[in-house]
């Protein structure tokens, strides 16, 4: 039998189609890693991880949106596979991060378990299979969508919904023994409701990193957020320059915005 495949696998043909088998059906089995700062490392278990990992590692998207302060407690909203906050760790090698990771998606659920449990992570690291809105219904219908971060919008590339167990303030703030020194939010529109929803969450933090997108579920675009921002005690003090959206109509961009209640 050893023969028989090695003489198969000598065919080109044969050897791609094996191959494309293999990535489409068991990349997770293939254990691919990258050596980050601080002896991090990270894991990309899905075969369209690295497109969050080039996102966040590579072009650096938030590298000029976190506060030049200490930060040791993170609540990650909308954490993908976990990157933004092994990316925060890693820069910051020499504190130890505690963050909290919030993501819906089935999609990343093995991979953010995997992280979670990773011996140096292991403590400090915790995932929540929970979807930001409305706490007062149990249920939120999540769309995942291929090489795209997952929302609770459906667009063309989304694949069948299913339900997601919502977010309680409760969960977050009780793990957590004081504020939180940061919040970073990408939940692909859903973040109106993170704001009208969650504001004890919001006004425990200190600083707020925020990806918007104007289709978002308020109706009223970036002017929207900015002014509830401005009710709960916010002040944006770095945005990045609009840009048309990739995958759907409308415009998305990213910024930083300080708890005024805080002396920071």
């Amino acid at each position: 039998m050893k023969v028989l495949w090695s003489n198969l696998l000598k065919i080109p043909t044969f050897r791609r189609a094996i191959l494309a088998h293999l990535h489409a059906d068991y990349f997770y089995e293939f254990n691919h890693s990258i050596s980050l700062e601080g002896d991090y490392r990270a894991y990309l278990s899905e075969n369209d991880a690295y497109d969050s990992f080039s996102e966040i590692f590579i072009q650096q998207e938030y590298s000029d949106f976190i506060p030049d302060k200490n930060i040791f407690s993170v609540l990650d909203i909308g954490a993908n596979y976990g990157y933004f906050s092994l990316w925060l760790q890693s820069k910051r090698s020499q504190d130890k991060i505690y963050s909290t990771l919030i993501e819906p998606s089935l999609r990343c659920r093995r991979s953010l378990e995997k992280l979670v449990k990773l011996p140096r992570l292991q403590n400090r690291f915790q995932y929540l299979h929970r979807a930001v809105g409305d706490p007062n219904e149990p249920l939120i219908k999540f769309f995942d969508r291929p090489y795209m971060a997952g929302s609770i919008f459906e667009s063309e590339h989304s694949d069948p919904p299913y339900h997601a167990n919502t977010l309680k303030s409760s969960e977050v703030l009780s793990s957590n023994s004081s504020s939180y020194d940061l919040i970073k939010c990408d939940i692909e529109g859903g973040e109106w409701d993170l704001l009208i929803h969650y504001p004890s969450i919001l006004k425990n933090s200190k600083f707020l990193v925020m990806e918007w997108h104007s289709w978002h579920s308020g109706g009223g675009g970036f002017s929207q957020i900015e002014s509830k921002l401005t009710d709960l005690g916010f002040q944006i003090i770095k945005s990045s320059p609009r840009q048309k959206a990739v995958g759907r109509d409308g415009e998305v961009g990213l910024f930083l915005a300080k708890n005024l209640n805080f002396q920071n």
